[in-house]
């Protein structure tokens, strides 16, 4: 090897020295600003997606449970009410002349059940509009396609306790709580998504 080989590689260890240092500390810069961006924009999802429980499905749901042990209590005793007053009337002679002395605690029953239907729970339904309106941007995209449908249903409700829309046309439209229930169940499926996404499985 010549004199001018090993001065020239002599320059080379001379520059890699100065060069290597820097070129290392930008690459562990450029890892490092990579990783920072990547920890940012997984905080913001985790945060997104925590404002989606929070201030979307979570309340969704809590009005809806409340709609469901309502009505579901409404339903268990209406269907025990029935099966009394069938009793009460086997029991009494016909004519049952004190049939309205007998009957009066069931119209109570049935007076404090429209009155939840109109104080309790259509409150708890346009509550629900409510959230999904407000918070529409916060829902999954399987779940926004069931507000203008939940928008209906509540308005006919409120249309039909307001009497300015028969009954007949309420049944002919097909007005039942079995056209919401898949959104009931996206609402459930959703936020378990959800939860498994914020515990990282």
């Amino acid at each position: 090897m010549n004199q001018a080989t090993v001065d020239l590689l002599n320059n080379l260890i001379d520059l890699a020295k100065i060069v290597l240092p820097s070129l290392l500390t930008l690459l562990g810069g450029y890892f490092g600003y990579q990783y920072g961006i990547g920890q940012f924009r997984k905080q913001k999802k985790t945060e997104f997606v925590e404002r989606q429980i929070r201030e979307f499905y979570s309340p969704m749901l809590g009005c809806l449970n409340q709609i469901r042990a309502k009505t579901d209590l409404r339903y268990e005793i209406s269907k025990v009410s029935d099966v009394a007053w069938k009793k009460i009337v086997a029991q009494h002679p016909r004519p049952f002349e004190d049939h309205e002395k007998y009957f009066e605690p069931f119209k109570k029953s049935i007076l404090y059940e429209n009155d939840q239907l109109r104080n309790e729970l259509i409150p708890l339904y346009d509550k629900m509009v409510s959230i999904f309106s407000e918070n529409y941007w916060l829902a999954e995209p399987e779940t926004r396609k069931w507000h203008s449908e939940l928008s209906v249903f509540v308005d006919l409700w409120h249309r039909w306790l307001d009497e300015t829309i028969p009954s007949e046309v309420i049944r002919e439209m097909n007005h039942t709580e079995e056209r919401l229930q898949p959104l009931y169940k996206n609402l459930n499926d959703s936020l378990e998504k959800l939860q498994q996404i914020l515990i990282g499985k």
